[in-house]
């Protein structure tokens, strides 16, 4: 698990876009990839932050990896994948993500992937292209903001990121997942992606405080924020083939329920609360 700390000053809100699930694969057309860029072009208009989810490009899947590792390729064979590999990461970076460069907090890794032979992963190149940082397979993000710009006093919101396990039929299934996490690791925003959908709910829960310049307790009511990121991979699509054979992708295959495609907004309002300004709660709150 990785933990990165990044400090943003004052500042009356901060908007956080989870991103990840695209499969960028062979056929651009399996992906929303118009509903990608104007996601991505929103976020760098608004001064998003955004947040890599892991399934960057559609390419070898873990029990793919496994196989690919035992059959002893020659080494041409092995240039080639890792050719098409960097050729996918610069395609999608260079058609949708390259504007969002530099306001990366950081970049998971996700179950699809390509290992490149000199030890990278294609979800690293990306993450270097990107200027951020590679997260690996899950990661605490603390944020922090200055109650205003003369004093020490500060407040933090802490990130959990995964890019995701299993799968679900129910419209539920995702928080369901990311609701178990909550009682293993205290955060206050849980992200997860993998399973396509995208959702968001608030957990509200009573916490204790005290002012600092006195015994007196409070109670204050806060927030936690499950986030399920969603999917940029069209599902069905009218007319699809493989090769001459009319053939849908996995998820026709699968008779999996569509979803709606697309991203999750996150918003941060710093708040310090009390007549001394002393009691930290932020608003956390996620549009879908």
């Amino acid at each position: 698990m990785e933990m990165v700390s990044r400090q943003f000053g004052v500042m009356n809100e901060l908007l956080i876009m989870p991103v990840g699930d695209i499969h960028f694969g062979a056929d651009e057309e399996e992906i929303a990839l118009g509903m990608l860029k104007r996601h991505i072009a929103w976020g760098v208009e608004h001064g998003a932050y955004f947040i890599g989810m892991g399934d960057y490009i559609d390419t070898f899947s873990p029990s793919n990896r496994e196989r690919l590792g035992g059959a002893r390729l020659y080494d041409t064979a092995v240039k080639a994948l890792d050719k098409d590999a960097r050729s996918r990461v610069e395609r999608l970076y260079e058609i949708a993500l390259q504007p969002s460069k530099g306001w990366w907090l950081g970049m998971l890794e996700g179950h699809h992937f390509h290992q490149f032979r000199e030890g990278i992963t294609s979800d690293q190149y990306l993450s270097s292209m990107l200027d951020t940082t590679f997260l690996g397979t899950a990661a605490y993000l603390k944020l922090t903001f200055l109650r205003h710009e003369s004093s020490a006093s500060r407040g933090s919101v802490w990130v959990w990121c995964h890019h995701g396990v299993g799968g679900g039929s129910t419209a539920g299934a995702g928080l369901n997942r990311l609701e178990k996490v909550t009682r293993g690791f205290d955060a206050d925003i849980y992200l997860m992606g993998h399973q396509h959908t995208k959702d968001a709910k608030p957990v509200d829960y009573i916490r204790p405080a005290w002012r600092t310049d006195s015994t007196t307790p409070q109670l204050i009511h806060a927030t936690k924020l499950l986030v399920v990121t969603g999917s940029f991979l069209k599902g069905y699509q009218l007319g699809r083939r493989d090769g001459l054979v009319p053939r849908g992708g996995y998820v026709e295959k699968a008779m999996l329920n569509p979803v709606a495609l697309g991203g999750v907004l996150v918003k941060i309002r710093p708040r310090w609360l009390g007549n001394d300004h002393s009691y930290w709660n932020p608003d956390l709150h996620a549009e879908v």
